[in-house]
């Protein structure tokens, strides 16, 4: 039986939570992948409230195609996870159905792999437990990745839409408060999107606006790598 679909961000939260209090110590071995981490990277944007870059508006039937299960993982096999869940894997969903929830485990993508969705994960700090959520640009690299094989899933779409509206963000948001910021690794994951999307900083006057001056206003040594970055890979920027 194919199980309701999941379309907020607090009932992902609360499966997450029901995996944590079953198996302590779970979800530090896992990564949180597919729709439930499009979704963490949705509400964390409708947080910010940013007035260049909003979550995007869909129609209903668009919102319908968001998830397709309710939460999916990377870091175990399907084997370690039926053992885990002392469930049988269904073939015909591709997921485990386990107390209320449809679970998958995905051991490979086009782009992410489990050595690195673990090693560049994001560590999430909720106020009952923590976990650990797949890297924005890991995840706007599969989504246009998949995009680009015309797997003809829906959902991808919204989900890359949205990962590029939140990485446009935090990309401006990050360079505007540089004390804070880590210079290799906001080139890394500005490679990695470019990478996937060689476009991704070109022809979005909400980027020029936001990033030019606020790479241009950097002072300290230690970040003047954005400088070198920007003037190869942002057009307009000059010094």
């Amino acid at each position: 039986m194919t199980l309701p679909k999941i379309y907020d961000w607090e009932r992902v939260r609360l499966a997450i939570k029901q995996l944590h209090e079953t198996f302590p110590g779970f979800l530090e071995t896992v990564v949180l992948v597919g729709g439930g981490a499009a979704w963490f990277y949705r509400e964390t944007l409708r947080r910010w409230n940013d007035p260049d870059f909003q979550v995007p508006l869909w129609t209903a039937a668009e919102q319908d195609d968001w998830l397709s299960k309710d939460v999916d993982f990377m870091g175990l096999k399907v084997t370690e996870a039926a053992d885990l869940l002392s469930a049988t894997f269904d073939e015909t969903t591709h997921t485990f159905h386990y107390e209320g929830l449809e679970i998958d485990f995905l051991e490979a993508g086009l782009q992410i792999f489990p050595d690195t969705a673990l090693q560049t994960a994001r560590l999430v700090q909720l106020s009952d437990f923590a976990f650990n959520v797949v890297e924005a640009s890991l995840l706007f690299a599969e989504k246009t990745a998949l995009m680009r094989a015309k797997k003809d899933r829906p959902q991808d779409k919204l989900h890359r839409q949205l990962l590029s509206e939140f990485l446009k963000c935090e990309f401006c948001r990050q360079a505007e408060h540089p004390a804070s910021l880590r210079p290799s690794r906001w080139i890394g994951r500005a490679r990695a999107v470019k990478t996937a999307d060689f476009e991704f900083f070109e022809n979005d006057p909400r980027i020029s606006r936001r990033l030019i001056p606020a790479i241009a206003a950097v002072q300290a040594n230690e970040q003047r790598a954005l400088k070198h970055w920007a003037k190869h890979h942002l057009p307009g920027y000059t010094e």
